[in-house]
């Protein structure tokens, strides 16, 4: 019975590593579209200010429109996915984690959820010593499954193609500022 519960404690174990590497990618990627949203906003309301210098009352809407932006973004793709992280929430269940396992290991999909399944009967049943003798079984047969490869944080990459483009932007519209600012001052 104890080695039974031993080897269900190490399959909730490995899929908590799962969830916990679930939200890092989900934080992840958020951080990358939050960079790119901001940044590409403030880099439209900049040029869009120096090319047509707006009234006070323009200029108020671009500004608390770009802080409501930023602030929406951070809290829906960065604070969000960071405290589901730290378990101060609401997160995936168990259930739902093996399901997104089952959707990248198609021969664990049902014996994980069965797991998961006939350990909540344990408690209501009266076959006790069969349901845990098949959870033993099962979760023998997936003990050697790795459940975090299941989510690769490489795929994060394609983001980059957003968040870099305005990064450069400003980087050089910032470095060409500074040149053209110590070109004035030698002078």
């Amino acid at each position: 019975m104890s080695i039974n519960n031993s080897s269900y404690n190490q399959l909730i174990v490995k899929l908590d590593q799962f969830i916990r590497k679930y939200y890092i990618n989900k934080l992840i990627k958020g951080s990358l579209i939050t960079i790119a949203i901001v940044l590409a906003i403030f880099l439209s309301f900049t040029l869009l200010e120096y090319f047509f210098y707006f009234s006070t009352g323009v200029r108020k809407f671009l500004f608390y429109s770009f802080l409501g932006a930023t602030i929406g973004g951070f809290g829906l793709w960065v604070i969000d996915p960071l405290t589901k992280y730290f378990n101060l929430g609401k997160t995936i269940s168990h259930e739902d984690a093996a399901l997104i396992i089952g959707d990248h290991f198609t021969d664990v999909k049902d014996k994980l959820l069965n797991i998961l399944q006939l350990k909540k009967q344990e408690t209501t049943e009266q076959n006790m010593a069969l349901i845990e003798a098949s959870i033993a079984q099962k979760t023998n047969a997936i003990k050697l499954v790795p459940f975090k490869s299941a989510i690769d944080l490489n795929t994060n990459r394609r983001y980059l193609r957003y968040a870099v483009p305005p990064f450069l932007i400003l980087t050089f519209i910032l470095l060409r500022r500074q040149a053209s600012s110590r070109t004035v001052l030698k002078d």
